[in-house]
């Protein structure tokens, strides 16, 4: 007999359309309100996570991967040849600008701790203060799931014996072996022996404490400072002069990125027990992301023409203050 379990990492997220109704779940009534609360915190922090259009924490995250891979990359390229295009101070120039500002302004974005955002910060926050509401009973039964698998198991290689091989259920009230994966990690977590398991079993508040302590060393926090001063603000003398201490390099740029995914990880597949990105961070791309870079960036017969299209568009620059002082006084 062969039964086919599923990966935790395959774990989709819950949302509000696919919840088991919650008088269905395998909890008493008298504690159903908690479950409740517990469903509706977790459908909002798995819509931060996962499922918001435009700021989903592993979207960013994933997007930001993608950018650092493909910046180490070409700077590989143009260290490996000198006369590389890549050399060039005006492609150089906006390869280095245009990543150190996306980059620094994601993580910015993951380590707002405003109360109206979405960001990674505030999802810690939020989880610390619900953290009562991690119990066994919640974690393992919150959508539908058994709580006592041996059982339907048992009742299960009883139904199917002589059957075959057969594919297992992976949600609701049949779902014995997603229920026992939840228990194991429940128990991997809160440090209890599954001969000791109790419905009302908490997960210990020192999860989160270093989580939140991946975060607060991931180096995030003192990029988001400098761009306060020099990127998303014009900051003062002063402003900056609180972070002239501060160095913006790629590879604290990349070591942050690492440390939120690893935060993120953590909250998402472990805690929260629902989908995480193990071998799946960095997206995979749908077409040759190397096409025309064996080609050059300007033909050797263009270069009258490059210093032509230069100059045109400077003076069409330089001539927009020409009308200042007759169009201020026309009036």
């Amino acid at each position: 007999m062969m039964i086919v379990l599923p990966s935790r990492y395959m774990l989709a997220p819950m949302t509000e359309d696919n919840e088991t109704p919650l008088s269905q779940c395998d909890v008493p009534p008298e504690r159903r309100p908690a479950l409740e609360s517990y469903r509706g915190k977790r459908r909002v922090w798995l819509s931060w996570i996962d499922t918001d259009e435009h700021h989903a924490i592993w979207q960013t995250l994933s997007a930001m991967v993608w950018t650092d891979v493909s910046f180490r990359t070409l700077t590989q390229f143009a260290i490996d040849d000198e006369t590389s295009c890549l050399g060039n101070s005006l492609v150089a120039e906006a390869i280095i600008n245009g990543h150190v500002a996306t980059q620094v302004l994601a993580i910015r974005r993951l380590v707002d701790s405003g109360s109206d955002v979405i960001s990674l910060r505030r999802l810690i926050k939020d989880v610390r203060r619900n953290f009562n509401l991690f119990t066994r009973e919640n974690y393992v039964c919150h959508d539908g799931l058994p709580y006592d698998y041996a059982t339907v198991q048992h009742n299960e290689m009883l139904e199917r014996a002589g059957s075959g091989a057969f594919w297992g259920h992976t949600s609701g009230p049949k779902a014995w072996g997603t229920s026992q994966m939840a228990h194991e990690q429940f128990d991997r977590l809160s440090g209890i022996a599954s001969t000791n398991r109790n419905r009302e079993d908490r997960l210990p508040l020192a999860l989160i404490d270093t989580v939140e302590g991946w975060l607060n060393n991931s180096g995030a926090d003192e990029l988001a400072k400098w761009s306060h001063a020099y990127l998303a603000h014009a900051g003062t003398p002063q402003k900056r002069e609180e972070v002239a201490h501060l160095l913006v390099t790629t590879i604290k740029i990349t070591n942050a990125i690492k440390a939120l995914a690893r935060v993120t990880e953590a909250v998402s597949a472990y805690i929260l027990f629902a989908s995480g990105r193990l071998n799946g961070l960095m997206p995979t791309a749908q077409f040759d992301q190397f096409e025309k870079l064996d080609q050059p960036v300007m033909r050797a017969d263009r270069v009258d023409q490059a210093h032509i299209l230069w100059d045109k568009l400077s003076s069409e620059s330089d001539s927009c203050l020409e009308d200042v002082g007759r169009d201020l006084t026309r009036t």
